[in-house]
């Protein structure tokens, strides 16, 4: 393509803002280097700036362009302002001759020692598909150079359309509240007269506040805090850490070996943390709590209203309010206990996914996603907004949801302007058996549900895929290389080294189709022979429940393992997608119909007929994305797991009891019976 001379810079004043536009921005230089690996993987050349101009003779770079990283359109070069100007003053009135010449490549072949052919500068994210690419130009002043016109910046723009930062969980505190964001970042607002919104920099995966302090934890497990230090609040132990609480003016923090340390205020022996191995950490204004890997609770510090005595039984998770606490039991009905002047205690009936106790009012997370508040209904504090959430967490006199698009509403009064909370999307979903975990637009990786094994704690860094089982987890990462976490006893999670193009998890064994011999490799339980993959060339693999199903090059569908109920008699055809079930498994036809083969005792293989896109496979049900995008689900629905939402999605993904997809507007819905991750803090109660 040839473009005249004033053409061609504002062509590449465009490219700069194009690129600018785009949101990404190097914190440091191993995030610099992390962009330019992703990069190198993504186009296969890059690894370090590529110069785009020098002078003629090729002995001084003019300027040079590096690379940025987008999640909705891959990798991308930017070009700052300052080379524009550079190239503006060296290139007087340019008439670059035809780039696709063939004398034209040759010489900026010699004159930067690659080239030769079009350079990709955007693709998909999945490095499929060339969004816009430079060609090489010529011209004596300057040199070579590369040209982008103004097609490729218009397609660029659209292709950039970049998510609005959104957030993981919330904690409300008395004045302040803070969020941790997606991209590792913390957010706060409200007072910050004892600067308990003064964070310091770093990258964190979670978030406490207490009265006039704040606590994280960063990313290599210890915990900053910041704010007023009247009682030792911030004087944090060394040591690594998983989890963090405030309240009042202590903290406490869950050790990477399960042990709880409490630092600050003990006027009540607050800090006094009994001994053994725990899972989870609460603190209140005068007491805390902890959730024993028995699933047994201990509290200690005030007991005036009976807060410290916790029932018997078994627990998922607690939360401690001022002089009361909540808990969820295994079979997901709330109890409290201590203070019930206003009626906090009355736990309305029904089963939720999480509980967060506050100073005189107390909300859940119904296992629907809708939040419902009891106690002390003054001010609007139980007046919770409709729609569906993922955590819930309640203060003072304020209460704050997450929604399940990440962003935050309160509702309540905030003092010091607690409810203007900063405004994620999501590209794909895996259910698993109790736990789901969702890719997010900018490539990480966000779990929710049961955590009982880590299965629902994904691991920090940039993923293309991702798969849940039913205690684990395993992602693809850009490098194509396989992470898994959470339950290990199988080896499940203990995933081999190499470059893979796909991966499933299934029941207790993971399975992958790797990259360049495109033979499938599995790993985890195999009890049933499951991971004993037949010699072939696949592109896709799917793990069930003792068995696995394989799609070959020739779209033919191979199983093997358990057979007891016919789930591995997969029939021939061609095929362009293969699920596995627990006692079944499903095909996608090349004619878009599908067919179900192996246990049906709940009509799970038993598909309706028409043309579908996609299909998953759960416990006992089966779910298919309509080319229309519509999902419709069939058999076991006695938790609700069939009864698909209406509207239009890109990705659905079927669990144990449980559904969830990736709407149009890549939010994820979710339907049937789970367990969502409670990411409440613990509360502020008003001292008296």
């Amino acid at each position: 393509m040839a473009i005249a001379g004033k053409q061609f810079l504002a062509a590449i004043a465009l490219v700069m803002v194009a690129a600018a536009g785009l949101g990404f921005a190097a914190s440091s230089s191993a995030v610099a280097e992390t962009v330019a690996d992703r990069c190198f993987d993504h186009h296969s050349f890059g690894q370090e700036p590529v110069p785009v101009a020098k002078t003629a003779e090729g002995s001084q770079v003019l300027a040079e362009v590096q690379w940025g990283w987008n999640g909705s359109i891959g990798c991308y070069l930017v070009l700052d302002d300052q080379a524009v100007y550079t190239l503006r003053a060296s290139a007087a009135s340019p008439t670059p001759p035809d780039p696709l010449g063939d004398e034209t490549s040759e010489q900026c072949f010699e004159h930067h020692k690659f080239g030769r052919q079009s350079v990709p500068v955007a693709k998909t994210a999945d490095g499929t598909a060339v969004l816009a690419q430079v060609q090489w130009g010529w011209q004596e002043s300057i040199g070579c150079y590369l040209v982008l016109d103004n097609q490729a910046v218009v397609t660029l723009r659209a292709a950039a359309a970049i998510p609005v930062p959104t957030f993981t969980s919330v904690a409300v505190g008395r004045t302040h509240t803070c969020a941790a964001r997606v991209d590792q970042a913390i957010a706060c607002w409200g007072d910050n007269d004892h600067g308990q919104l003064d964070i310091p920099e770093g990258e964190y995966v979670a978030v406490a506040v207490g009265d006039t302090h704040s606590c994280a934890v960063r990313t290599d497990q210890t915990i900053a805090c910041w704010g007023s230090n009247s009682s030792g609040q911030t004087t944090v132990p060394e040591g690594r850490y998983t989890m963090v609480a405030a309240d009042g003016f202590f903290s406490c923090g869950l050790r990477t070996d399960q042990t709880i340390a409490c630092w600050g205020s003990n006027s009540s022996g607050q800090t006094d943390a009994h001994g053994g191995q725990f899972t989870e950490v609460t603190a209140s204004s005068l007491h805390a709590c902890g959730l024993r890997s028995d699933q047994t609770i201990a509290c200690w510090g005030w007991n005036g209203n009976g807060e410290s005595d916790p029932p018997s039984g078994r627990f998922t998770s607690i939360d401690a309010g001022r002089s009361h606490s909540c808990s969820l039991r295994t079979d997901q009905t709330i109890a409290c206990w201590g203070w019930n002047a206003r009626g906090q205690r009355d736990v309305p009936a029904g089963r939720f996914a999480a509980v967060a106790a506050g100073s005189t009012h107390s909300c859940g997370l119904r296992t629907d996603k809708s939040i419902e508040c009891w106690g002390d209904s003054s001010d609007g504090k139980t007046d919770a907004p409709e729609g569906h959430f993922n955590a819930v967490s309640v203060g003072n006199k304020l209460s704050c949801g997450l929604r399940t698009d990440n962003t935050i509403e309160c509702w309540g009064i905030s003092s010091s302007q607690q409810v203007s909370a900063p405004e994620d999307n999501y590209t794909e979903v895996a259910a698993g058996y109790w736990h789901s975990c969702g890719l997010r637009s900018d490539d990480t990786v966000e779990c929710w549900g049961s955590n009982s094994y880590g299965q629902a704690t994904p691991p920090t860094g940039f993923f293309h895929a991702i798969s849940s089982g039913a205690g684990h987890s395993c992602g693809l990462r850009i490098s194509r290389s396989i992470t898994c976490w959470g339950h290990s006893a199988s080896g499940a999670v203990d995933a081999p080294s190499g470059r893979f193009s796909t991966l499933s998890a299934g029941l207790m064994h993971t399975c992958g189709v790797r990259s360049f011999t495109r033979e499938i490799e599995c790993w985890g339980n195999n009890g049933q022979g499951q991971i004993v993959a037949p010699e072939g060339d696949y592109t896709a693999v799917a793990a069930g429940g003792f068995h696995s199903c394989g799609l070959q090059t020739d779209d033919a569908v191979i199983c093997w393992g358990e057979n007891t109920n016919g789930q591995t008699d997969a029939p021939e055809g061609d095929f362009t997608a293969v699920a596995a079930g627990e006692f079944h498994s499903c095909g996608l036809r090349s004619d878009s119909s599908i067919v179900c083969w192996g246990d049906n005792a709940n009509g799970q293989t038993d598909a309706p007929e028409g043309r579908f896109d996609a299909i998953t496979a759960g416990t006992s049900h089966t779910c298919g994305m309509r080319t229309s995008g519509a999902i419709v689900c069939w058999g076991d629905n006695a938790n609700g797991q069939t009864d698909a939402p209406e509207g239009r999605f890109t990705n659905v993904s079927a669990g144990m009891w449980h559904s969830c997809g990736v709407r149009a507007d890549k939010t994820i819905v979710c339907w049937g019976s789970l367990t969502l991750l409670s990411e409440s803090s613990p509360e502020q109660p008003e001292e008296d």
